[in-house]
């Protein structure tokens, strides 16, 4: 199918998520049917100033492709300039935030700080679209305290944005409360552009409600997804009206054990920790002797001892089978 003029494989995309859309992360739900992977919030001022945490984010694998940077900032000067450097990278979407809650991001006059202000909204947009040659996409939210799409989106559309991905919650909500999925379908029937919808999709079954309740074009797929990527595989198999494919334990370990090594490779020992321990915990969550496992794991910071506790872990579940 075509998205924002890129082909993917399936409607069913892995959102960006800060502290997880790691490339190890990305990789595995690619490799597990995810049409179309998210890097973490990059920030405009920190790609400029070549800070390294920001360039380690915005490092995308050839392997994980079709990809969306997703960019965020509150200067269109500071934006244009960013684009032009992620015109240079090998991802194949931008994607300019407008949804992020978080108060610091907010504070910056970034993220949904920019739903308050949409001609600065549209600046922006512009900026980006006018700087790099990928198509530029926009992920907002409902509005601060009420639907404001109406406010926003006629800006962003004369901009040049090539689509958009509604978190169908307001600014205010957070992640809490109900993700009001009528107004991405109110948003479909008169938006001219595709839309993706996000919020509450907790299964492969959610992810197809979605698309036959709002009638979007996609559905990014974001916690869910934390521990269990194969989420995307299962939601292409009921799209395609075969029955969800199982993931044994064995294919778990398998995956974990292969993207720890390539948080290793990327970002060094502390970098695979890192990965290791968020993996192993949502991996356990419900399962047999989880509680005894995260006791055990939860304070290690070796990465040997770490996957021998999991692969402990895995042998006793195994041999429980």
């Amino acid at each position: 199918m075509q998205l924002a003029g890129i082909t993917i494989k399936s409607p069913f995309v892995a959102a960006p998520m800060a502290g997880v859309s790691s490339p190890p992360f990305r990789l595995l739900s690619a490799r597990a049917g995810a049409g179309l992977v998210y890097t973490e919030m990059v920030s405009a001022q920190g790609l400029l100033r070549r800070q390294p945490q920001t360039v380690a984010m915005a490092r995308v694998l050839p392997e994980e492709r079709p990809v969306a940077l997703q960019l965020f900032g509150q200067e269109p000067e500071a934006m244009a300039k960013a684009a032009r450097q992620v015109a240079a990278m090998p991802v194949d979407l931008v994607d300019v935030n407008m949804g992020c809650p978080a108060r610091k991001v907010r504070r910056q006059g970034a993220g949904s700080a920019l739903l308050d202000e949409p001609a600065r909204a549209a600046e922006i947009l512009r900026a980006v679209v006018e700087n790099c040659p990928q198509p530029v996409t926009v992920k907002v939210r409902l509005g601060y305290q009420r639907e404001t799409l109406d406010e926003v989106l006629p800006g962003l559309i004369a901009a040049g944005a090539s689509a958009v991905c509604l978190h169908a919650r307001t600014v205010a909500q957070g992640f809490g409360g109900r993700a009001d999925w009528s107004a991405i379908a109110r948003l479909k029937s008169w938006c001219p552009l595709p839309v993706i919808g996000n919020g509450d999709v907790r299964s492969a079954r959610d992810a197809l409600a979605m698309l036959a309740e709002t009638g979007c074009d996609a559905v990014m797929i974001g916690r869910a997804a934390m521990g269990d990527p194969w989420i995307f595989s299962r939601a292409r198999d009921l799209l395609a009206g075969r029955p969800a494919r199982s993931v044994s334990l064995r294919q778990r370990r398998a995956a974990l054990w292969e993207h720890a090594e390539l948080a290793r490779r990327l970002s060094g020992e502390g970098g695979a920790v890192h990965f290791m321990r968020q993996f192993m915990m949502w991996y356990a969550k419900g399962l047999p002797g989880a509680t005894e496992f995260r006791r055990l794991a939860g304070p290690v910071r070796d990465l040997d001892l770490l996957l021998r506790l999991a692969g402990e872990f895995f042998d006793a579940l195994e041999q429980a089978a």
